[in-house]
């Protein structure tokens, strides 16, 4: 099964329907986490595709992990705030031909730490999806909105829920415990669009929590930087290369 994973909360209400039904046609089923919600709009309860599930508790960002998959489904991670291109399941299936999806998890957006600047000082770097890639590369961080991987290597709720607001990096985590690797896959500058409004992007996680370095996110980037594997930053074929140790 291809099936796409989402979770929202009723500020995104407005702009829901649209990543929506960016992603519908283009899956198998759409699992969406209605967050604070107190009844399953009816938009989405007349989507045949579509199954909605309303928590007990706000899993945030987190509710993206609260459904059951099969080891050879074929999950998207998405988010509210995004319109996916209609080529987009297809474009993110395609690097599976070559890189074997129980090692590997791809996306669109990424984060790479290491030297920066002519002082070569550690810090992040980050690969927004709004900026064109010709290659692959291997990546530190994907972002959740936009990763395809294998059932069987999507995180369970129960390891993830403690990371609600940040999940990127338990994501992250988790995936480089289990030796997997992260990877940016080729996209131009019109692979997504974001939709969030300006009104509404202070209450986006971003702000609450990363920019706002929450005291929880920085212990779990803390956490992060001791299973971070090497050759981040690099291209897939010279990745390939030194782990040959023929690079």
């Amino acid at each position: 099964m291809i099936r796409a994973h989402l979770a929202t909360f009723p500020p995104r209400a407005g702009i829901l329907m649209q990543a929506v039904q960016s992603i519908l046609p283009q899956v198998d089923r759409l699992f969406i986490c209605l967050n604070g919600y107190d009844r399953v709009p009816e938009e989405l309860g007349d989507l045949d595709k579509v199954q909605a599930m309303i928590p007990n508790t706000d899993l945030k960002d987190a509710g993206k992990f609260a459904f059951k998959v099969a080891d050879d489904d074929f999950v998207f991670t998405i988010d509210d705030d995004i319109v996916y291109p209609l080529d987009h399941v297809e474009r993110m299936l395609r690097p599976f031909d070559v890189i074997d999806p129980t090692r590997n998890v791809v996306g669109l957006f990424g984060n790479v730490f290491g030297p920066k600047g002519p002082e070569k000082i550690p810090g992040w770097k980050t690969f927004p999806f709004t900026k064109p890639v010709e290659r692959t590369f291997k990546m530190d961080v994907l972002g959740t909105g936009t990763t395809c991987q294998l059932g069987r290597a999507l995180p369970l709720l129960e390891d993830m829920q403690s990371s609600a607001g940040f999940v990127d990096i338990r994501h992250s985590i988790l995936h480089h415990q289990a030796n997997r690797s992260l990877w940016l896959v080729p996209h131009g500058e019109d692979a997504l669009l974001g939709i969030l409004p300006d009104d509404l992007k202070s209450s986006s996680l971003f702000e609450t929590v990363n920019r706002a370095r929450h005291p929880d996110m920085m212990e779990e980037l803390r956490r992060l930087y001791p299973v971070l594997t090497p050759f981040s930053g690099l291209k897939w074929e010279k990745v390939m290369k030194l782990r040959a140790g023929t690079g």
